[in-house]
């Protein structure tokens, strides 16, 4: 009640209020080791709705009970393992200076604002990449993700004294572009409906859908690319 008066100035208990489907949590992503939850980056633990693993092609509720206590414990512990074996830092120039080349990139002047672009972005995924989702669809909506990518470098980016949001932007709407285009090719190459992921012109289950995609970032190219991998047979033990 009291959400609707700040937000919107409207009194729930004398005028309608809007409902309508939102995303509720996502359902992992990051490759872990099922052992500490460690990562392909050294020292690098991922836990909760952020890992890849544990939810299969839903989540059910009590998911988040065992990211909370089970996995969240297992990687809190290998990190500070892993943080107590470390005698010394070393600090690298090199990974200092491609810090802020990432960010002076984008300080300059420009024609496009993030937050619109982020804002568009929302709304592509929404009609795109929804609850249900078909090829041509799909395929929509990553030309469109592409074309946003491609306006980034034209983003206004300025930094004043004690404020940096212009900065805190950029690098958001970079990586939500980044997640947009692994979730649309990732939807792409699944021809079925398994769980949470629903496509009509798929609507059916594929036993070649036993498998997991992974996208990953490629240097040469400066895209992301997807790979299939099957899915480990799990042990008896």
């Amino acid at each position: 009640y009291r959400q609707f008066l700040d937000a919107q100035m409207l009194d729930i208990s004398k005028h309608p209020m809007e409902v309508a489907p939102t995303a509720h949590y996502s359902m992992g992503g990051i490759v872990v080791s099922p052992e500490d939850h460690s990562t392909s980056i050294k020292g690098l633990y991922a836990a909760g709705e952020v890992a890849g693993g544990l939810h299969g092609a839903n989540r059910l509720g009590g998911n988040s009970l065992a990211e909370i206590l089970i996995f969240g414990k297992k990687s809190g512990m290998a990190s500070v393992t892993y943080s107590k074996q470390i005698k010394a830092q070393i600090r690298s120039d090199v990974s200092i200076k491609n810090a802020h080349d990432n960010i002076n990139k984008f300080l300059k002047k420009g024609t496009e604002l993030a937050k619109p672009l982020q804002h568009q972005l929302s709304n592509v995924m929404w009609e795109h990449c929804g609850v249900i989702k078909d090829k041509e669809l799909l395929e929509s909506g990553l030309k469109k993700v592409k074309q946003i990518k491609s306006m980034i470098k034209d983003v206004d980016v300025r930094i004043q004294y004690q404020n940096c949001d212009d900065l805190v932007q950029i690098f958001d709407l970079e990586s939500s572009i980044i997640s947009a285009q692994a979730t649309i090719l990732s939807a792409i190459n699944r021809e079925e409906s398994r769980g949470s992921h629903q496509r009509s012109d798929y609507p059916e289950l594929n036993n070649l859908g036993k498998c997991s995609y992974y996208v990953k970032f490629n240097k040469q190219s400066l895209d992301l690319e997807i790979s299939k991998r099957n899915i480990a047979t799990l042990s008896e033990k």
